[in-house]
């Protein structure tokens, strides 16, 4: 009798349980749901015009087409989106790729003086690298060709190390032939970057963009600290070093496409090939957590899997996944208006219509690090408004201090971490954003976003040196520095 008592209540729990799943998914998707399910438009039609698949096989066989590898393992993973990662073990895919220990000793991330930093590079690169000749007609061409980010619902992404070392021997190779030659590959370089961002669809896209303009932003400062630079040039520097737009700077789109992986992200590994698949692709996000600066495991703390298990079973609760969608769409919101503090998937959760049995069921999951992401985008527009005032400060002041030209230049150009102007270091004179900490360091390069700033000594912007008729300049590899 007991065992029978013991028997029915097991049964009972069970219908109960499994009445909960079923009621569970009869619910509607919420608004917000249907709105995130909404695919981005396609802009780009013929395939092999567009510079994201020559990005995938951009370290394919030196015989191979690199577009044509690259649009072969997107379509193999369009077979299975969001279970499929690109595969790069085939070795006509990955012929040309540079091996961990040569990554592993590049100094990743300019320091103070790029310019010095590149022309060692340059030479280190060139012995080191036999096909370094492929890396840069390849470069050439990516930067000649439209972008769409087709990345979006799929688990993978492209391998990033070949592309930054050709980024920095193409703009290392142009500084070596002449400053003019440099200026224009940075110029070029940095406004291919800044669309990629606008363009980008996927968060390891995004944040590859950014370094790239951080790259290109930290060679023109560093230009900058010449004693003589042509008001030209100033100008030239001043636009191309504008603030982000808010789509150069958006996280929408890398936000959604987490939510729409994260919906489809198996817990198991399919095909048999996705363990090292999976253990290759997690290697290379973490050389492009270290080529940025951020935490070694940074993107993996913002993925998310949407899906619960049930004796074993995979099931997705619709009451559950509205709870994440409602989520997802306030911390759009929130990052869009940033800065501020972004919401917590728990005090989200804790306004949902869930009973107790979704939560034992549904558990929620860890909170996903956005925080990390938002503050890298406003980094990124923090140190182009600082390095574009750099420009500006050059010019000649007309009797006024440089804060009252700092205060003058806009909104545009405040501080993105305070809403206030940038700040100014008089007795060092650096102009400086206060950075992601939000407190005023006084210019300190370690904690601040700061540029020195060689203030104009006369009425006039003249750089000709006395009875010549030409303007004096340097070799970019033999300036002066100005520490």
């Amino acid at each position: 009798m007991r065992k029978l008592l013991i028997a029915l209540c097991v049964i009972a729990v069970f219908v109960e349980i499994s009445g909960l799943v079923l009621s569970g998914s009869n619910d509607e998707p919420n608004a917000a749901m249907v709105s995130l399910l909404n695919p981005p438009e396609r802009k780009i039609q013929a395939p092999k015009t567009n510079g994201y698949f020559l990005l995938l096989g951009f370290s394919a066989a030196p015989s191979a087409d690199p577009v044509r590898a690259g649009l072969d393992m997107w379509l193999e993973a369009e077979l299975e989106p969001g279970h499929r990662l690109f595969n790069y073990s085939k070795p006509s895919r990955s012929e040309l790729r540079l091996p961990p220990e040569f990554l592993q000793e590049l100094d990743l991330r300019l320091g103070h003086n790029p310019l010095l930093q590149l022309h060692r590079e340059q030479a280190s690169l060139r012995e080191s690298i036999s096909h370094y000749p492929i890396f840069m007609k390849r470069y050439k061409r990516w930067l000649a060709m439209p972008f769409e980010d087709l990345g979006y619902g799929h688990l993978g992404s492209p391998r990033f190390a070949e592309i930054f070392v050709a980024h920095r021997l193409y703009i290392a190779t142009g500084f070596s032939r002449s400053t003019s030659v440099g200026l224009s590959r940075v110029q070029r370089d940095l406004s291919k970057w800044r669309a990629v961002m606008a363009e980008a669809k996927t968060l390891q896209t995004k944040v590859m963009a950014a370094a790239m303009v951080n790259d290109d932003s930290a060679i023109v400062s560093d230009f900058l600290r010449r004693p003589r630079v042509d008001g030209h040039t100033l100008r030239r520097v001043h636009y191309m070093l504008r603030p982000l737009t808010p789509g150069e700077r958006s996280l929408q789109w890398p936000i959604r496409n987490e939510f729409v992986v994260g919906m489809n992200r198996p817990d198991d590994s399919r095909p048999p090939s996705a363990p090292a698949l999976k253990a290759e692709s997690e290697r290379d996000a973490a050389w492009l957590a270290r080529a940025t600066g951020l935490h070694p495991h940074a993107f993996s703390k913002v993925e998310q899997h949407l899906s619960s298990t049930l004796f074993g079973i995979h099931f997705q609760n619709q009451r559950t996944l509205n709870l994440y969608a409602l989520y997802y769409e306030t911390l759009i919101n929130a990052a869009e208006a940033s800065p501020g503090p972004l919401p917590r998937l728990r005090e989200v959760a804790q306004m949902s219509p869930r009973t107790l049995m979704d939560t034992v069921l549904n558990p929620i999951h860890d909170e996903p690090a956005w925080d990390l992401f938002v503050g890298r985008m406003l980094e990124t527009d923090a140190r182009l408004r600082v390095i574009a005032l750099q420009a500006a400060l050059r010019k000649p002041a007309r009797g006024q201090s440089a804060i009252a030209r700092i205060a003058q230049a806009g909104s545009a150009y405040f501080d993105p971490f305070t809403g206030l102007p940038l700040n100014w270091n008089a007795a060092q004179r650096k102009i400086y954003s206060v950075g992601p900490d939000g407190l005023d360091d006084g210019g300190d390069d370690t904690f601040d976003i700061a540029a020195p700033v060689i203030l104009p000594k006369s009425k006039g912007l003249s750089f000709r040196a006395k009875g010549s008729g030409h303007t004096k300049t340097r070799d970019p590899w033999q300036v002066e520095r100005i520490l």
